[in-house]
């Protein structure tokens, strides 16, 4: 009894926890996105930014290779040390946020704890931490986080003569993959004309500097003493930065010049602006659905969009799950005509899910709950379009046998076939339970309002594994259970079936679920 006492109490602090928490989950899910994932956009320009900051970082290292340490001003040596020191505590403090989000601590030390219960109590302890902490020496051991590891091993002064370890950071590169990814993608995708525009640069520059050298030549100037000037001249003319060490003095040369730089001028900023714009498109890209996300796992997928799939959006958002595992929306519909505005963490990507193609693109096969909405399209009748989801539902069943299945249906004969021959959790058929409801309004009034307030966001009925609550026997038990700490079950469901109000003496299995509504200040 004392374990029975113990494992029920923990049940409702865990929720009552979970509920007090919500925030810290928040921004434990942002950070995860942030560092980890790669279809987010805010990673893709964390990226870029840490490797900025690797590099610039390494230059100091990278200069005493060069010219030696006795070459370097002690001044200079001192602003390297401190900005060294400032991207260590950087990555420190990154390797430590990466480790803390990997996986959720807390939560699988209970849940070790508690199905380990035959064990002693110091026993089920070790074995809930070992548990626990496996995920995160599991992550440890990777090689993106060996080289973070010694990336940061600098930050214990002794180990610096070791130069070779502050030179190993630049395999970080590796670990910002993405960013370089986004940098040669922005190459790639105009790569024509980033050669035809710099190898005009090349030509202009080359060109002006040869006809400026032989008119100065001519003219009797002193300041071009060869070719070589002329080139480094032009260079660093048409950069826009003029040392003023070198240049023209006569009236030709510096038509000459203008001419040039007017050019240049044109021709620099052509070449960063589609640099620029590419990078944007590639962010863009992101945003906008038109990049690949198979590393997705154990995340929601809505198929389709329609009032049932708005509603649905909706309610994630509402109640903060998008907080909590990755959303995915698949549609043909533009992202700026869904009428509702998706969170940063919602992840849309435009296609047809019909395709194959497209659902794996979302990580189809490791998702963990996936929702198929009946999506109208003009052209297609009622009875096409549930054809339509039977195809997709056998698909994503093909493809993720073990994820639980929702679909939406618009004809009632259509409900049965996805039921028995597809293996779905819940078929929805459009319209039924609305009238259903309303129906039973009109003959018990107030019924809209009780069936609301299950669905409520903080009142809203629980579905709990019944071998959570330990070793309780009947439904007699769980009743007197619940109700010291004011909740009420209502319902047990067995293999598929739901039970309502079952007797006292129902006999409870492990395998059953129970639906229960939580206490007022749940």
């Amino acid at each position: 009894m004392e374990y029975k006492s113990e494992r029920n109490e923990y049940i409702f602090f865990k929720r009552n926890r979970q509920r007090i928490f919500s925030k810290l989950r928040i921004l434990k899910f942002f950070l995860y996105n942030l560092l980890e994932n790669e279809n987010n956009p805010y990673n893709q320009i964390y990226n870029i930014l840490a490797l900025f900051l690797v590099i610039t970082s390494s230059v100091g290292i990278i200069l005493e290779v060069i010219v030696g340490v006795k070459a370097i001003p002690p001044d200079l040596r001192d602003i390297l040390d401190t900005y060294e020191d400032i991207a260590l505590m950087f990555f420190a403090l990154e390797y430590l946020t990466r480790l803390w989000v990997i996986s959720n601590f807390i939560d699988d030390l209970e849940e070790s704890y508690i199905e380990n219960k035959n064990l002693t109590k110091t026993k089920r302890i070790l074995k809930a931490l070992k548990d626990a902490i496996k995920p995160k020496l599991k992550w440890m051991i990777t090689p993106y986080a060996i080289i973070d590891l010694i990336a940061i091993i600098p930050l214990i002064r002794p180990l610096r003569v070791f130069r070779l370890l502050l030179a190993l950071r630049l395999l970080k590169i590796i670990r910002y993959s993405g960013a370089l990814k986004s940098l040669v993608y922005a190459f790639k995708e105009h790569a024509f004309l980033f050669v035809f525009i710099f190898l005009t640069i090349i030509v202009w520059v080359v060109s002006f500097s040869t006809i400026v050298y032989i008119i100065e030549y001519n003219k009797g100037s002193q300041t071009f003493q060869s070719f070589e000037d002329a080139l480094y001249w032009g260079i660093v003319t048409i950069s826009t930065v003029g040392y003023g060490d070198i240049y023209p003095v006569s009236k030709e040369g510096k038509f000459i010049t203008a001419i040039m730089i007017g050019g240049g001028i044109i021709l620099v900023a052509a070449l960063t602006g589609i640099f620029s714009a590419s990078l944007v498109s590639r962010l863009m890209a992101i945003k906008e659905g038109s990049l690949k996300m198979p590393n997705l796992e154990n995340h929601i997928v809505i198929c389709g969009w329609n009032e049932t799939a708005e509603e649905i959006l909706e309610q994630i958002i509402k109640n903060k799950l998008h907080t909590e595992k990755p959303v995915v929306l698949i549609t043909n519909i533009p992202k700026m005509e869904l009428g509702i505005e998706l969170p940063k963490s919602v992840i849309y990507k435009k296609g047809d899910f019909i395709q194959e193609s497209i659902l794996l693109e979302v990580g189809i096969d490791k998702a963990e709950h996936i929702v198929i909405v009946a999506e109208r399209e003009e052209g297609l009748s009622e009875r096409n379009i549930d054809a339509r989801t039977a195809l997709v539902s056998m698909l994503v069943r093909t493809l993720n046998p073990n994820a639980n299945l929702y679909v939406e249906v618009l004809l009632d004969e259509d409900a049965h076939i996805f039921k028995k021959r597809i293996n779905i959790q819940e078929v929805i058929i459009h319209g039924q339970i609305l009238g259903k409801i309303l129906f039973a309004s009109m003959i018990n009034p107030g019924m809209t309002t009780l069936i609301n307030s299950f669905i409520d966001k903080e009142k809203r009925m629980k579905k709990i594994k019944m071998i959570e609550f330990g070793e309780i026997e009947t439904f007699g038990e769980l009743l007197r259970l619940s109700r010291k700490y004011n909740h009420l079950p209502l319902a047990i469901e067995r293999e598929g079936s739901v039970i309502i109000n079952p007797s006292d003496d129902f006999k409870l299995k492990k395998e059953d679920y129970v639906f229960l509504i939580p206490a007022s200040n749940f």
